[in-house]
């Protein structure tokens, strides 16, 4: 399908919601008791540092309300993926707790889901990826995004 003149702004706006869309379809169809978006929660919790994230900085950080965070934690934990716990020196805060199922997960789906980069970067240079991440980084930061 081509798209010609069509305002460049509003172009960007669709493709960034119909990408969204086909990767989660193509994600979901990838896993059998979790969802694409509970799956990229699970990748957020490997690489936000050392300390176990709160639910507020999971949420933050992949851009979901705290209620949402709450209720895809409480289907992972459901399913054993996660536990949730609370924080030792604020009561108030709970934070998400990888076992040992989840990180199986990631070690059997890792040939699927490199493939899966390799066919989605096809074609893409280094210097073209950098520039859509920066622009990305400006409009999550223009949005209220903390990704720096």
């Amino acid at each position: 399908m081509k798209l010609e003149g069509i305002d460049e702004e509003l172009m960007l706006y669709g493709m960034l919601f119909a990408l969204c869309n086909r990767i989660q379809t193509i994600g979901d169809s990838q896993f059998e008791d979790i969802t694409m978006k509970q799956h990229f929660m699970m990748v957020a919790l490997s690489v936000m540092g050392e300390e176990a994230p709160t639910l507020k900085e999971t949420g933050e950080f992949i851009g979901c309300s705290y209620q949402n965070v709450k209720r895809m934690a409480t289907q992972l934990e459901q399913n054993r993926y996660l536990r949730i716990i609370q924080d030792e020196k604020d009561k108030r805060k709970l934070r998400l707790v990888a076992t040992d199922k989840m990180t199986k997960l990631e070690q059997v789906n890792l040939a699927a889901t490199n493939q899966f980069m390799q066919e989605m970067y096809r074609g893409i240079s280094k210097e073209e990826l950098k520039m859509a991440i920066g622009t990305l980084k400006k409009m999550n930061h223009n949005l209220g995004g903390t990704i720096q």
